[in-house]
């Protein structure tokens, strides 16, 4: 049963403010959700996890939810 925020596992979001030593802007992948947390990975370009955060739902603003495609 998903939560009220929507928000699910490999959707991506952005911190709208500062998450621990991550500023507002930080960008990573949804890896758990709770009732008012996300569990955030934050993933460098070359691919590896620089780290694996829990953020307030109220500090990030979804930027992919996953399962959805463009339509052309």
């Amino acid at each position: 049963m998903p939560y009220a925020h929507g928000i699910e596992e490999s959707d991506c979001v952005r911190f709208t403010t500062r998450i621990g030593r991550w500023p507002a802007g930080t960008e990573g992948a949804v890896i758990n959700t709770h009732r008012d947390e996300v569990e955030v990975e934050i993933i460098a370009e070359s691919g590896h996890t620089l780290d694996i955060v829990d953020a307030p739902v109220a500090s990030v603003e979804v930027t992919w939810l996953q399962g959805v495609t463009a339509a052309a």
